[in-house]
């Protein structure tokens, strides 16, 4: 009986010890990931990852200082059709960026492109074409 009752004890003192599970945070971010001629644009929402493979058409990147638009990136995906990002130079004295907007037809509408959630989202282009 003693032993019956200091094992009731000893799982109560432990059941009030339990803490609940802290929400983690997850991960989140938008990439434009460029290596040579392949493309690959990347959502991550919540921890889980999207992404949609395509082939890089056109690469423009204006020696201009003055020029507002700092990198053109155009890809040709199966999914989604041709997309372009542009980003914005927010300093031409030092060729800073502060935004790469997503740019595309009405394809990206369709089931089938994973990154249509990606228009009103800000990218970072990776590009290790060298």
């Amino acid at each position: 009986m003693q032993q019956m009752l200091m094992t009731i004890v000893l799982l109560s003192l432990l059941a009030g010890c339990a803490q609940p599970q802290l929400d983690q945070p997850k991960a989140n971010g938008s990439y434009l990931v460029i290596e040579n001629s392949q493309a690959w644009a990347v959502l991550v929402s919540d921890g889980k990852r999207v992404e949609e493979q395509g082939t890089v058409v056109d690469v423009i990147k204006p020696s201009s200082e003055g020029s507002t638009v700092a990198a053109s990136y155009v890809i040709e995906t199966a999914n989604c059709g041709r997309v372009q990002w542009l980003s914005e130079r927010s300093d031409a004295a030092d060729g800073m960026t502060n935004l790469m907007l997503l740019h595309s037809g009405n394809q990206l509408g369709q089931s089938d492109c994973v990154i249509a959630d990606g228009l009103s989202r800000v990218w970072t282009v990776l590009d290790y074409s060298g």
